[in-house]
């Protein structure tokens, strides 16, 4: 039975890459102690590559979530999102397969199209392939897990491990287009909304997933959330990283790109009054069961280390107060409102 409503922790494994990773996986253990439901891994490369935005290590996301999965017993490991185009078909299925058997059967399968141009420049990759890779390698994989021999060439081979979940892991797709989004829930995949996309630009990929039949229950919505003990304290201390922040997805050029954010909301107040989740426990719910009043939404993907910008002592105490203090008043409101 899926619950009332579940929350994701969506980069926050960036948060503590320029700590160390023995602290990385600490924080996982930490979350499944609170009650998270998931942690969320991002596929980046060459961060340290980019003019004016700040370097951070770039870890492998499947090799993480293998040492993650190992340091848990509960919690969900899903990727948010794997580039599809940088990997090859064969070893995908294997290695997420892998990753479904060991942990019997905790991970969600994330996945783009991937069309970083850097990244695609880097790993030999023809730009106008990659619509067709995308379809071709999903196609794939999801056949790989199936029981029975794939041809290749005169030979057949069965692709190993299958899955332990069946039919396969679910699949969450992250678009910014409204087709893709309707394409998922045609295909009966689910979608991934990413934080940092403006909520104009969320409401209208939800709205295009939802016209094709999407269930939105199952879309982890990504936002920005800090918890502090009152509003006046959030702001406080959530304002330095604010600044960091949009100073650097400003110098990185984020804007550029069609569907994600405009540069007016990578203005400091803009940025914190639409595109955070941010206040005293009290408001934080109430702005959490208005995105559900309005959207829908029962699966909130919390972007908590605001991309490692965020301090350490408060990631850790705002990931306190959200467990404690924020979802049990969340989850008495849904569930007042089912039973009314």
């Amino acid at each position: 039975m899926t619950p009332v409503f579940r929350i994701g922790l969506s980069g926050c494994a960036g948060g503590l890459e320029a700590i160390s990773s023995s602290r990385l996986l600490d924080l996982a253990e930490k979350a499944e102690a609170l009650g998270f439901d998931g942690l969320w891994l991002n596929e980046e490369h060459f961060q340290g590559s980019v003019i004016e935005v700040e370097g951070r290590r770039c870890h492998s996301p499947l090799i993480l979530a293998s040492a993650i999965l190992a340091r848990t017993r509960r919690l969900r490991v899903g990727f948010s999102v794997l580039l599809l185009a940088l990997h090859h078909p064969v070893r995908l299925a294997e290695e997420i397969a892998t990753l479904d058997v060991i942990s019997d059967g905790r991970v969600d399968f994330g996945i783009s199209r991937g069309g970083n141009g850097r990244y695609l420049e880097v790993y030999g990759i023809d730009p106008d392939s990659v619509n067709e890779r995308f379809q071709s390698a999903l196609q794939f994989v999801m056949t790989a897990w199936q029981d029975g021999k794939i041809p290749f060439g005169e030979n057949a081979y069965s692709i190993e491990p299958k899955p332990i979940q069946k039919p396969h892991p679910p699949i969450f797709i992250g678009t910014y287009s409204d087709e893709t989004a309707a394409w998922a829930a045609r295909e009966g995949h689910a979608l991934i909304c990413h934080g940092i996309t403006s909520m104009a630009n969320q409401r209208r990929i939800l709205r295009a997933f939802t016209d094709a039949g999407g269930d939105v229950g199952q879309v982890p919505f990504g936002r920005f959330v800090y918890v502090s003990e009152t509003d006046a304290s959030a702001r406080e201390e959530l304002w330095p990283t604010v600044l960091n922040l949009t100073g650097r997805l400003k110098g990185f050029g984020l804007f550029n790109r069609k569907g994600i954010v405009t540069e007016q909301e990578l203005d400091p107040e803009v940025f914190y009054r639409e595109m955070v989740i941010a206040g005293s426990p009290e408001s934080c719910a109430r702005q959490i069961l208005e995105l559900n009043a309005e959207l829908g939404i029962t699966y909130l993907n919390a972007l908590s280390a605001f991309f490692g910008f965020l301090p350490l002592d408060l990631l850790n105490r705002s990931l306190t107060l959200l467990a404690r203090e924020v979802r049990p008043r969340v989850e008495e409101a849904l569930a007042a409102r089912v039973g009314a």
